[in-house]
């Protein structure tokens, strides 16, 4: 029988890629397919629950050569749940995060993104047990710690780090100093959702986040919050290459721009986006307010992204502001303006209806074929 060599092989499973079931056969075929087919099966892991990380981790105890496959692994739900693997079967107890999370990460040398979601780290003592070398992206949402400083001390034992996203963190006290060390050379970081704690901030600053920033995302549901992440702007702005700003201010009213927020500290700014809301009854002079800030002997801005949730009417925007200001000498290097809207229910309008009203008023700028509406 003829063989089907190695490298005609891989490159015929390398097309599997989206097909666990097809690669977990072919793992199981022969010793030739089962590299590249692990490679795929095991380049992203997922972990869903308490239980799946334990068997994870005596998965990897037991063959731990699959631990080189893995780039991207995510764990989520990291509680100390017992769960009944059946009606007559005694309880199953998950180990601890603090006994299944480090020798998992100690067993993937070759990891790169590393994402901790709904996860009670409480239960560590020392949490820099998570030390990675070679991860630069950590995603931190809805985790809880025992102190502030433990976030600090996770994030910093990561060497390699270059992307910090964080959201929904919480800790139970702020008794323990800050180590004023600084970070690693951050090039991007996400603020997401209930990330308004001042003290996170002031950590933020001490660590000297700002300084290598070169994109920034930050969600802003109060004022309280805007003025928080228009502060970290102005001090991360010489760097910044891309801002992204979501502005979710609920309520029926004028929503006016904070003092806080400008983008008067941006010279370097490339890509702007801006996410918002746009209620009944609400009017947002805010919007090119903010656009209004940008400094005009610099035109360096190439693109703005506008995503747009539609529930009241779209002419709550000052058109007729934008068009002038996206005309002025700030914007002369714009090649892009791009719309992504959600039409909601109660509307009265289909989003073809919509489109139509964006692209009349920006006719000028449609006109010169730089406008992108899209349906979200």
């Amino acid at each position: 029988m003829s063989r089907v060599p190695v490298e005609l092989s891989d490159y015929i499973i390398d097309f599997l890629y989206d097909d666990p079931q097809t690669l977990r056969a072919c793992a199981s075929t022969c010793h030739a397919w089962a590299p590249a087919s692990r490679f795929h099966l095991f380049a992203t892991v997922g972990l869903n629950s308490a239980n799946s990380t334990t068997a994870f981790r005596r998965l990897l105890a037991s063959a731990p050569d699959l631990g080189l496959y893995v780039h991207d692994l995510a764990a989520a739900k990291l509680t100390h749940v017992v769960t009944l693997s059946g009606p007559d079967e005694a309880p199953e107890e998950p180990e601890p995060a603090q006994n299944t999370l480090p020798p998992i990460l100690a067993q993937c040398p070759s990891l790169r993104t590393l994402s901790l979601s709904h996860a009670d780290l409480k239960c560590f003592s020392d949490i820099r047990a998570l030390a990675h070398p070679a991860v630069s992206s950590l995603t931190l949402s809805f985790c809880q710690f025992t102190d502030l400083a433990d976030i600090a001390d996770l994030v910093s034992s990561f060497p390699s780090l270059a992307s910090l996203s964080l959201s929904g963190l919480t800790w139970k006290d702020e008794d323990r100093m800050i180590a004023p060390a600084p970070l690693p050379k951050l090039r991007s970081l996400v603020l997401g959702r209930d990330m308004d704690s001042e003290k996170l901030f002031e950590w933020l600053e001490g660590a000297s986040v700002h300084t290598s920033l070169t994109s920034l995302s930050a969600r802003c549901a109060s004022e309280h919050d805007a003025d928080l992440v228009g502060a970290f702007v102005k001090l991360a702005g010489p760097s910044l290459h891309e801002l992204a700003l979501d502005w979710s201010l609920t309520g029926d009213k004028t929503v006016l721009l904070p003092d806080s927020l400008s983008l008067g500290a941006c010279p370097a700014l490339e890509h702007l986006s801006l996410v918002f809301p746009v209620h009944f009854s609400t009017h947002l002079p805010w919007v090119t307010s903010f656009l209004a800030t940008l400094d005009p002997t610099v035109a360096s801005l190439r693109s703005i992204s506008c995503e747009i949730r539609l529930l009241g009417n779209i002419d709550s925007l000052d058109w007729e502001h934008l068009d002038k200001i996206l005309s002025s000498d700030a914007y002369s290097g714009l090649e892009a303006l791009k719309l992504d809207i959600n039409v909601w229910p109660g509307v009265h309008k289909d989003y073809a209806e919509v489109e139509g009203l964006v692209r009349a008023h920006l006719a000028a700028f449609d006109k010169k074929g730089i406008v992108y509406v899209s349906k979200a």
